[in-house]
């Protein structure tokens, strides 16, 4: 048996970051920017694959700052590894599995601060693993708990692949370790920096898109038929998923449910006042076929806020999704904008329109690649570069304008 990743980091020397992230975190308390969802006004989702070094981090920050973006989703979690000083997974696959000699997570928050935007902490909740082979890292989740990955009616784990490019394999959100584990992390992060807020994504069951087709005349994949699964859902039920196939979707939505609120609570526990969010899909009614039941989260006080993922080059459709989400709740939602699904700027300002006009407190971006890019990836994609600046042109003056309104403490969205 491998010894536990925490007793192995027990003999390693303190963080060098570690001074610095308790200073900074105690200035999280008397940042001047306010913390409520509904202050959201502007935001935009920064990936794990837009920073490389702390120069990529601090530009990132100042660039969201100058384009009027009030509060950046900084991905620190992807599929197992992570982009911070954690005692519970391995860096990012991109740094080797190793500390690439800063602290990311360190770095926007303390830009963050100098510029004057919130950071909240992106963690893709579920996805324990993504990649065309098994992880290199040892004390990758992978390899020490593969019980925890989802595993279909038909007794198989995820394929690594699907098709040919890489698939994300799934945590089991109906294993209490595995909903455990997630809220730790969550924790640990708001423990250690000062950020504003956590926000999770691909908090859900896989989409039947995102797996591998079902074998010739056998019903579709679904997960979560491992033999404790099986066992809690008979537990609480007294049957099996094929006797009562409604009440086995009910108790898997439960269970991600369960999940959200354990997040909720061990981060209230850290800091009272930390926004929690999730990324969710764009209508109640298909984020419940990922058992993603965001009204009723909102409802019951486990996530502060929501952003759903309206992305579409259809304003019609566009319009369809968010009259959907108005219609669902008058919590907090943050409505998610593709810009990256869009040719010509003023599609996206015709949807910020559509956003503001229905009146929700605010909308995202995805993503900060589709407007800035690195020099290096602009001289290799000079067609993409292009497009970029076009949606910067188009796109920042509205943006940096309602920016100028909000540190005027007057918002021009209604």
């Amino acid at each position: 048996m491998k010894p536990e990743r925490n007793d192995a980091r027990a003999t390693m020397k303190p963080s060098p970051f570690a001074a610095c992230l308790s200073a900074l975190a105690l200035l999280a308390s008397c940042t001047f920017l306010p913390k409520g969802a509904r202050d959201i006004r502007q935001a935009v989702w920064v990936t794990r694959y837009d920073y490389k070094t702390e120069d990529d981090v601090r530009a990132i920050i100042r660039n969201c700052a100058r384009s009027g973006l009030d509060t950046v989703l900084f991905q620190v979690r992807g599929n197992g590894t992570v982009g911070y000083d954690s005692a519970l997974e391995p860096w990012f696959e991109q740094f080797d599995f190793r500390s690439p000699g800063f602290d990311p997570l360190f770095v926007a928050c303390d830009e963050a601060r100098l510029q004057g935007v919130r950071l909240h902490a992106w963690i893709n909740a579920l996805p324990g693993w993504r990649g065309k082979a098994a992880p290199k890292s040892e004390w990758q989740l992978y390899h020490t708990r593969p019980d925890w990955f989802v595993v279909d009616q038909y007794h198989d784990r995820q394929a690594l692949l699907l098709g040919d490019q890489p698939a994300y394999l799934w945590l089991n959100p109906c294993l209490p370790e595995v909903r455990e584990h997630v809220a730790r992390i969550c924790a640990e992060v708001t423990r250690k920096y000062p950020v504003d807020g956590v926000h999770l994504d691909y908090v859900r069951l896989p989409d039947r898109n995102e797996v591998a087709s079902q074998p010739a005349g056998n019903a579709a994949r679904d997960f979560g038929y491992d033999n404790r699964t099986l066992e809690l859902f008979r537990e609480a039920s007294g049957k099996s998923p094929a006797e009562d196939r409604s009440a086995w979707d009910a108790w898997r939505a439960d269970q991600v449910t369960a999940l959200v609120r354990e997040v909720k609570r061990a981060v209230d526990r850290v800091r009272r006042h930390a926004v929690v969010s999730a990324a969710v899909y764009a209508t109640p009614a298909r984020a419940r076929e990922v058992a993603q039941d965001w009204p009723a989260w909102l409802a019951r006080g486990f996530v502060d806020a929501v952003f759903p993922m309206a992305y579409s080059d259809d304003d019609l459709r566009f319009g369809e999704m968010i009259a959907a989400q108005r219609a669902a709740t008058d919590k907090p939602i943050i409505v998610g904008i593709g810009v990256y699904k869009h040719e010509d700027p003023q599609q996206t300002l015709r949807q910020i329109e559509a956003v503001r006009g229905l009146g929700f407190p605010g909308f995202a971006l995805y993503s900060y690649a589709a407007l800035h890019g690195s020099e290096e990836n602009s001289k290799a994609a000079p067609v993409e570069a292009s497009l970029r600046a076009r949606r910067r042109e188009g796109l920042l003056p509205t943006l940096q304008g309602v920016g100028l309104d909000r540190r005027q403490g007057r918002s021009a969205i209604r």
